[in-house]
């Protein structure tokens, strides 16, 4: 599974891997990866011979910032510039973290944008501003654990694996997943898939809204979560 420029997640061929290290202005934008999905490259005639056009430039300017949830709304506690999403993205997963660990009970989150005239990380704190005061409880501060049943009670492994991933993809792509990325990962078929997401529904463990792509979202706090494997 690769994260690529837009923070999609695919499955990159060796084809693709190979052709990426020789030249990287090869690298697909986020479109260009949706489109192609496991495959990633189109398939021409000679592949070997022609050279696809430059499609995505890596070195575009960046800013990272992590973000905290006080009593007055969202704040920008950190934030740095960088030369590409990559090395930003880095930096905000390993000190997200380790604010996450020293204050367990404030709700942290992280992002990372190119830099245009009309977005930077000013454009993402209002954002998450606005969802706050529309009550997304991803963005609200947190509401007591339950004192109920462990989370290890509440799902089995296999559960908390498809839980771990809608978590960990929702937060790496700012959208949930949709059935097919959850197929792609755990590489099993449709049926299955759906068939988690409606026993997972009926558990009250994730919450979709009807008729709406995309809308999938876990309902216990990130730490009862395992890790994703």
């Amino acid at each position: 599974m690769g994260i690529y420029p837009g923070g999609v997640l695919f499955e990159p061929t060796a084809e693709y891997e190979k052709a990426v290290r020789k030249d990287p202005s090869l690298a697909l934008t986020p479109e260009d990866a949706r489109k192609f999905g496991p495959q990633c490259l189109p398939q021409t005639a000679n592949m070997a011979s022609e050279k696809p056009p430059v499609l995505f430039h890596r070195n575009m300017p960046c800013e990272a910032g992590i973000f905290a949830l006080s009593g007055d709304g969202w704040v920008i506690l950190e934030r740095r510039k960088y030369l590409n999403l990559a090395a930003a993205r880095r930096w905000i997963t390993s000190r997200s973290d380790v604010l996450q660990a020293r204050s367990p009970e404030v709700r942290i989150r992280a992002s990372a944008v190119e830099l245009t005239e009309w977005i930077n990380l000013d454009t993402v704190l209002a954002d998450y501003e606005a969802r706050r005061k529309a009550n997304d409880p991803d963005f609200c501060i947190r509401s007591a654990p339950s004192p109920t049943a462990a989370p290890s009670a509440i799902f089995t492994p296999r559960q908390g694996q498809f839980l771990a991933f809608i978590h960990a993809y929702t937060k790496l792509n700012g959208r949930p997943p949709a059935e097919r990325d959850m197929e792609r990962y755990f590489q099993v078929s449709p049926p299955v898939v759906h068939d988690m997401i409606l026993l997972l529904e009926e558990k009250k463990l994730i919450q979709r809204v009807p008729g709406q792509p995309r809308s999938i979202r876990v309902l216990l706090d990130p730490d009862q979560l395992p890790p994703l494997k």
